[in-house]
């Protein structure tokens, strides 16, 4: 019996490219996979830096792998596995660039990256002012203050006009001054900048009056008059009177106290027909003065004045009359 060997030869290539894998050794399952990205994902509006998308595929077998791009916005440039966006055209908003890998096996991924197009930062700059107060006389200043702000907190510069009057000093805060203006209302104007370009005014009104006119001098006040305050009757041909007529000098006595500026003045009378009717009027006045003075009334707060009645007096010549004198009333 003959025993038969066969030997076979590989090509040179398949021998150097290591072990085959024998039909009976199942191979791993054919997969491809892909992974998008873009730089930057973020601009402005307007930008003209191109965008960098690229896409990072895994085949399990190592096939050659071909890609196709597509996008919703922007302008693709390029090929292969990296490509550039041109988004300086597009408004603002979210966008998408799409990538396809397959190989000549069929085996296909896709993955999808985005970038937003933003409205640029604007340099805004706003101002407002008010015074203080908002109404003046004329000759007055007004204080006039700013509240600014820049997003950009860039440095700012402030000009300040009016229409009538005068600015004085610089910056957030001046004042105006109102010295020769007529009555009305007159305009301030504020600017500020911040040396970009970013501006912002604001306008505030202040009422200028004249000063008003001292009220009218009052008259002055009438002069004090003396007053008929109290009266003791004498009996005829009598220089004393009884206790009970001098009742009416209490109230005299209690006012002299309360008012001690105050001073009486005893104007003292006798009837012609009484008996030495001269000496009879100045005793009366006597009697009265010694009342006062013996309960503590100064002499120089009390004066007599002696007169005659006349023909047809009849009671009243017998009247002794106390005359209240008010302060500034001379004797």
């Amino acid at each position: 019996m003959a025993i038969i060997v066969l030997a076979l030869s590989l090509p040179s290539d398949l021998a150097a490219a290591g072990p085959i894998d024998w039909p009976w050794k199942k191979k791993p399952p054919h997969e491809l996979t892909a992974r998008c990205a873009i730089e930057p994902s973020e601009i402005e509006l307007g930008a003209t830096g191109r965008l960098r998308a690229t896409i990072e595929a895994t085949d399990t077998h190592n096939h050659p792998v071909a890609y196709v791009w597509s996008g919703n916005g922007g302008v693709l440039s390029g090929t292969g596995p990296a490509i550039e966006v041109d988004a300086s055209q597009v408004n603002p908003g979210v966008y998408s660039v799409q990538a396809a890998a397959q190989d000549a096996h069929k085996a296909s991924a896709t993955c999808i990256a985005q970038y937003h197009v933003r409205q640029p930062q604007t340099d805004a700059v706003t101002m407002s002012c008010r015074t203080e107060p908002e109404v003046v006389q004329v000759g007055a200043q007004v204080q006039v203050r700013a509240e600014a702000n820049d997003q950009m907190n860039h440095e700012l510069r402030y000009r300040w006009f009016t229409n009538g009057g005068e600015i004085e000093g610089e910056g957030p805060a001046v004042a105006l001054r109102t010295t020769d203006l007529a009555a009305g209302v007159y305009t301030i104007t504020g600017r500020v900048e911040d040396g970009f370009g970013g501006a912002s005014d604001c306008v505030v009104s202040v009422a200028v009056e004249l000063e008003p006119l001292p009220p009218p001098a009052l008259p002055p006040p009438p002069p004090p008059e003396p007053l008929n305050i109290a009266q003791i009757v004498f009996g005829r041909n009598r220089q004393e009177a009884a206790p009970a007529e001098l009742a009416p000098l209490e109230a005299v006595l209690e006012r002299l106290r309360a008012e001690p500026e105050g001073r009486i003045s005893i104007e003292a009378y006798a009837d012609p027909d009484e008996r030495e009717p001269q000496r009879l009027a100045a005793a009366r006045a006597g009697a009265l003065l010694r009342y006062f003075l013996e309960r503590g009334i100064p002499q120089s707060r009390v004066a007599t004045v002696v007169g005659l009645g006349g023909r047809r007096g009849g009671l009243r010549n017998r009247t002794v009359d106390i005359i209240w004198l008010p302060e500034g009333v001379q004797f």
